[in-house]
């Protein structure tokens, strides 16, 4: 006699392998979206530096003239 499963002792095992499976997946798509965050967050701190940092090289304080203030050159 061969010892085979009752069909519902079956399909238990089966959805027991699938949520098995699913709770594996969702653990690594959230190991992937914190690792994603922390890119973001980064990415997005960097930018923000630069955006202070071209503010700060465009404002009259850097030491760098506006050419539109500048006199023309002198073969002009």
């Amino acid at each position: 006699m061969e010892n085979k499963l009752p069909p519902a002792a079956e399909r238990v095992t089966q959805l027991e392998t699938r949520i098995a499976y699913l709770e594996d997946t969702v653990e690594t798509l959230n190991q992937e979206l914190a690792t994603v965050s922390s890119e973001f967050r980064l990415a997005k701190e960097a930018l923000q530096h630069m955006y202070r940092r071209m503010e700060q090289i465009q404002s009259n304080d850097s030491g760098i003239a506006n050419p539109a203030d500048e006199p023309p050159p002198p073969h002009y």
